[in-house]
């Protein structure tokens, strides 16, 4: 789509309310979007790299920089502190999304297997640890999957998990493999749930899509680049299916795609409550 190439593509996320597709090109601090049916990039630089994007309540973004939580107006270019990081955290935050209640999870960025926490986080109550044996946070997702309230965080160096949650204590009960990736070929990277419970994974390094479902791996699908990093659903009914990548050899390394053939819906990406 379009005839940009990226140097470190993340975060795709669909915004229903504007129509608008955005992602971050995390090597050169960049959030870009495009407008439903246009291939016109729109682009606004962030003050330091942005890994994870929310959207928000208001419009705005969420985004992940390197001290803390910003809330972003991509029109006006605007950027403002929300809330540092916890200092448990020990580093800068990754991938984020927003729980059903409009809380924040979000975890550790580790570029290689290192010690790592997952995160809760919400204007009125602060910082919570979620699980403080994740390596580097993922495609994290919340939703009810067979009737039970279920949070769903990747670790990059291992599996993508989920827990019993409780969005209004931002606490989770005890985890479980839920995408199993050792029979497959790459990493946990970034995720998109559909209307059915299908989580839809982006494998790093393994160069496919996979969707698992609460019984398991489900279906995979084959992809022109090596390193995907994020995928989500777009379009006014939710049906696209958009893949965003990293620069590599590949002739499509660093594009954003449009998988086509899915045939399935996504739902509504839940957004960050903002106080007021």
């Amino acid at each position: 789509m379009g005839s940009f190439a990226l140097g470190w593509g993340e975060s795709l996320v669909w915004d229903e309310q504007r129509h608008r597709l955005y992602f971050v090109d995390c090597l050169r601090s960049t959030v870009h979007w495009l407008e439903y049916g246009s291939d016109e990039l729109h682009t606004t630089t962030t003050p330091s790299m942005p890994t994870g994007l929310v959207p928000t309540d208001d419009g705005r973004l969420l985004v992940a920089l390197e001290d803390g939580m910003y809330v972003l107006d991509p029109d006006g270019a605007h950027c403002e502190l929300l809330s540092p990081y916890p200092d448990e955290l020990d580093g800068r935050a990754n991938d984020a999304c927003a729980d059903l209640d409009g809380n924040l999870i979000t975890g550790r960025l580790n570029l290689a297997p290192a010690g790592g926490s997952a995160w809760w986080f919400s204007p009125h109550h602060g910082w919570r640890l979620l699980d403080p044996d994740i390596s580097n946070t993922n495609g994290p997702q919340a939703a009810v999957l067979d009737g039970v309230d279920t949070l769903i965080i990747g670790d990059t160096a291992a599996q993508y998990y989920a827990y019993p949650y409780s969005a209004s204590t931002g606490t989770v009960g005890e985890r479980r493999v839920f995408g199993d990736v050792s029979s497959v070929d790459g990493h946990p990277d970034g995720s998109t749930l559909d209307s059915e419970g299908g989580l839809w994974c982006a494998l790093f390094d393994g160069g496919h899509l996979v969707r698992f479902t609460t019984t398991g791996l489900d279906e995979a699908v084959e992809l022109p680049m090596r390193n995907p990093t994020d995928a989500t659903f777009g379009g006014p009914d939710l049906d696209q299916l958009y893949v965003v990548s990293t620069d590599g050899p590949e002739e499509l390394a660093g594009a954003l795609i449009e998988v086509k053939g899915i045939h399935r819906n996504g739902r509504p990406e839940p957004r960050f409550r903002i106080p007021g």
